[in-house]
């Protein structure tokens, strides 16, 4: 182990443990308060709790870089799906970036003692109790103005390369009419794999692609798979661009690579 991954190590755990800590000790907190709000689900209370959580451990505790927030999406003012690669378990903290409600659906979460008991306050969605039950959780949720995370691989890919995108995501948005939004996530592998306890240094960034319109039906395999391949496509193509630009850098490299600190935009673009 190198300098930097040891002292990363030595010095995230300890913060970690000592964040998560502290979010449980609050929670109660939170629950006292949300009696003093009438008419506020306690749901959305922990959601907004968990999303502060999550981005206490990216902003105050970094993987020894800032981790990038790119917004290409174009904007939006309605609840989307969020369609984001999965290489790592770091990746749901990433979320606790994107300044909208939102909630997972998933499925390992659930097996987790203390994250089970949040994970159900916040009215999540548990993947593996089935397509009906997702979708009328899925539909709730995005009814009351919360976005959806959902992983269309299913789970962590253990090569890199990204893997199959399944059905559920994009049947949803067709049944409910929501836009997909592509998210693209680079570097979080580098930091923790699929396997590995130590986290290692590396450059995060998490990009919010162009905004993909549903047309369709949700009962037609062919939209179904019309709307899943572009969202795969978008996240597909901004991956080979990142391993492009990572293998001319390492060839060319004669200094430092520089690295932009903060949230950058770009104009939304069609990902057809």
């Amino acid at each position: 182990m190198n300098l930097n991954k040891f002292l990363l190590n030595i010095y995230y755990w300890p913060m970690f443990l000592l964040v998560t800590i502290l979010a449980f000790l609050s929670a109660p907190l939170l629950l006292i308060g949300n009696l003093m709000l009438p008419g506020h689900p306690i749901a959305r209370t922990i959601r907004q709790g968990i999303r502060i959580y999550g981005w206490v451990l990216i902003r105050l505790v970094p993987f020894m870089a800032p981790v990038v927030l790119e917004d290409r999406s174009g904007g939006f003012e309605e609840p989307v799906i969020f369609t984001p690669n999965h290489s790592s378990s770091a990746d749901p903290y990433l979320f606790g970036l994107v300044p909208v409600e939102n909630a997972f659906v998933t499925s390992w979460p659930f097996h987790i003692p203390f994250y089970n008991f949040f994970m159900h306050l916040a009215g999540y969605v548990n993947s593996t109790r089935g397509w009906q039950h997702v979708q009328k959780k899925g539909r709730e949720l995005l009814d009351s103005g919360c976005s959806l995370i959902i992983w269309p691989e299913g789970h962590r890919t253990r090569t890199g390369r990204l893997g199959r995108f399944k059905n559920g995501a994009f049947r949803l948005a067709l049944a409910t009419g929501r836009p997909i939004v592509p998210v693209c996530i680079i570097g979080s592998r580098r930091v923790l794999p699929p396997g590995r306890f130590f986290l290692s240094p590396a450059r995060v960034r998490i990009i919010l692609l162009p905004t993909i319109t549903p047309a369709g039906k949700a009962d037609n395999p062919e939209d179904i798979k019309n709307l899943k391949d572009k969202s795969k496509k978008c996240i597909d193509e901004e991956l080979q661009k990142h391993r492009s630009s990572t293998a001319a850098s390492a060839a060319n490299r004669t200094s430092p690579l520089s690295f932009a600190v903060g949230p950058g935009k770009e104009p939304g673009r069609s990902c057809s």
